[in-house]
């Protein structure tokens, strides 16, 4: 006895969702579960929404903020005034003695550096230094322009510390620099400024009157007439010049100059030499 397939018992199955074989539709059976919600996970709570607010306005704060701090975000420039307002500008004082110092400067390297170094520390058995020197930080620019003007020999005592050619050796000699400078009181006043305040050193600038003052009274000496350290220490280092050599016996007040004039050491010794 055969028998034959029904297509419609297929067709109605299908459309109920039902598997071949299946007597209940599983999709109802778990439509009760599947309605629930699925259990909390700790972490995963939504977030409230009063949170995701304060988080905007903080956004749109930072946002505004930088755009008027950032300084437009510019690599070479920084400003905390907002966009579009001036920036107070500090006044910054104008050092008046830099185009002098500069001029110097430019002297300086050009003609003296060779010798006394570009740091002003000087160079063995060629030239004294110049910074941390006692003739340098005097006074006055007296007989530092006279050392420019026509040149020095002999042993000189630098400060406490150093003492130039101590043996006395006649083949350091530094020749006059007045033309090599420039031949102006204007150049010398700009190098002496300069070497008067770099390095450390504390001397007061030099003007060209100063120097034209300083100089008159040795107008007549020899450019080669080199000086020496004792006939040097007889001129005040500051004030009008003196002449280069007192004629006759020294005045009180010569004398008086002369000693003030001593390194401090070199006045202790000699008043300790005179108590004996």
């Amino acid at each position: 006895m055969s028998h034959s397939k029904d297509p419609s018992k297929d067709t109605s199955r299908a459309a109920s969702g039902l598997d071949r074989g299946e007597q209940h539709d599983v999709t109802e059976l778990h439509a009760a579960v599947l309605r629930e919600k699925p259990d909390p996970v700790e972490g995963f709570e939504p977030v409230n929404l009063w949170v995701v607010a304060g988080i905007a306005g903080l956004l749109f704060w930072g946002g505004a903020y930088l755009t008027q701090y950032s300084g437009r975000f510019e690599a070479m420039e920084f400003s905390e005034i907002p966009h579009g307002k001036p920036a107070p500008v500090a006044a910054v004082a104008a050092d008046p003695l830099a185009a002098v110092k500069r001029e110097g400067m430019l002297t300086y390297n050009a003609v003296c550096a060779l010798c006394h170094g570009e740091d002003g520390a000087g160079k063995a058995g060629v030239a004294p230094p110049l910074a941390g020197s006692d003739w340098v930080n005097a006074d006055g620019p007296n007989r530092l322009m006279r050392i420019v003007r026509h040149g020095l020999k002999g042993t000189v005592k630098v400060n406490k510390d150093v003492t130039w050619n101590p043996a006395n050796d006649p083949s350091i000699v530094m020749g006059s620099q007045w033309e090599a400078i420039g031949a102006s009181n204007e150049k010398l006043a700009a190098v002496l400024t300069y070497i008067r305040s770099s390095w450390g050193n504390t001397g007061a600038p030099v003007t060209a009157p100063m120097v034209a003052d300083g100089l008159a009274p040795v107008k007549e000496r020899s450019g080669d007439d080199n000086w020496t350290q004792e006939e040097l220490l007889k001129v005040p280092a500051s004030g009008a010049g003196a002449p280069a050599v007192a004629a006759g016996p020294a005045t009180p007040e010569q004398l008086k100059a002369q000693f003030e004039a001593l390194p401090a050491d070199q006045r202790q010794a000699l008043l300790k030499e005179l108590s004996k």
